[in-house]
């Protein structure tokens, strides 16, 4: 079993225990498919698993309801929380897709090898998403878009980008 973090509790939803979950996905509706999450209920510690009893999507987010949580109480021990899922849960992507997990990590290059950095985290814009990525001190901001970014080769751990002028310091 691998988990991979999946999303966050934002805060408790009603009186019977429902939880607000933002998922770290542009299709919440990919939740339908998952069974069982996992939590983080203390930090530092294996998440605990918790069986999906209810679920509905709500503007952007996911209202969800868990085995075992049935008071607002026990949501509210439950904000703040990361939310992990199995891999093996994870529903299908079409061509060129690529999970958020599968992208930190990779060395970034410009189409001329140059080293730009790896890829630390991911931030979701409305628009677009963008790439934290990180060489020593410095940090670049690269957009997840055409015609900047010309490969993601996940076999090769890397990613190949067309930098637009002043898109990279010293460019």
């Amino acid at each position: 079993m691998g988990l991979i973090k999946y999303g966050i509790i934002t805060k408790a939803h009603g009186l019977s225990g429902g939880l607000k979950l933002s998922p770290f996905s542009r299709r919440p509706e990919g939740l339908n498919s998952i069974e069982r999450i996992y939590i983080e209920t203390v930090p530092g510690q294996e998440p605990a698993g918790f069986d999906l009893t209810e679920r509905r999507l709500d503007r952007g987010s996911a209202v969800v309801y868990l085995s075992g949580v049935d008071t607002i109480g026990e949501a509210e021990k439950l904000t703040g929380r990361n939310v992990y899922i199995d891999e093996s849960e994870l529903p299908g992507l079409e061509e060129g897709e690529y999970y958020w997990f599968e992208l930190i990590g990779l060395e970034t290059y410009t189409e001329d090898g140059r080293y730009v950095g790896r890829v630390e985290n991911l931030i979701d814009r409305a628009l677009q998403s963008v790439l934290v990525v990180k060489n020593g001190g410095r940090e670049t901001l690269i957009p997840l878009s055409e015609p900047i970014i010309k490969e993601i080769n996940l076999k090769e751990s890397k990613i190949v980008i067309s930098p637009i002028d002043g898109l990279l310091a010293g460019d």
